[in-house]
C-alpha cells in the first residue's frame, strides 16, 4: 500500500516537472522568433553584412556591394544602408531595396541604397 502512494506522488511530481519544463521552453521560442517564425540570428562581428553583401552582389548589375546593418536594443534588425555599383540603375536599386526588406522583415523605408563609384 506505502508503495502505491509513493509510486503515485512520484508519477505526480514527474509529470508536474515536465510541464513546468514544456511551458518554459514554448515561452522561450516564442519570445525569440519573429513575426513570422523565422528566428533571426544576430551576430555583432560585421559576419552578417559581409554575408548580405556577399547575396545582394549576385543580384543582376548589381556590381560591388557594401553594407551597414543596424540593430535595436533587442537585436532585431532596424536598418540597412547599401552601397551598389550598379544602384544608379532603378531596376537594381528596387530589387536591392526588396530583397533586403523581404530578408530582415523590415518596411522598405528602413532600407536605403546608394550608388558606388566604380572602381571605388
Amino acid at each position: 500500500m506505502f508503495e502505491k502512494i509513493v509510486s503515485i506522488k512520484s508519477l505526480r511530481l514527474l509529470i508536474t516537472f515536465l510541464l513546468i519544463g514544456s511551458i518554459v521552453i514554448l515561452t522561450l521560442t516564442v519570445l525569440t522568433e519573429g513575426k513570422d517564425g523565422r528566428r533571426q540570428i544576430i551576430d555583432m562581428d560585421g559576419s552578417s553584412e559581409e554575408r548580405l553583401a556577399g547575396i545582394l552582389s549576385g543580384i543582376k548589375g548589381a556590381g560591388e556591394v557594401e553594407t551597414v546593418i543596424e540593430y535595436d536594443e533587442q537585436s532585431k534588425v532596424v536598418g540597412v544602408i547599401v552601397t551598389a555599383e550598379g544602384a544608379g540603375n532603378p531596376s537594381v536599386a528596387n530589387n536591392l531595396t526588396k530583397g533586403v526588406a523581404t530578408l530582415y522583415d523590415i518596411p522598405v523605408s528602413s532600407v536605403i541604397v546608394f550608388e558606388k563609384e566604380q572602381g571605388e
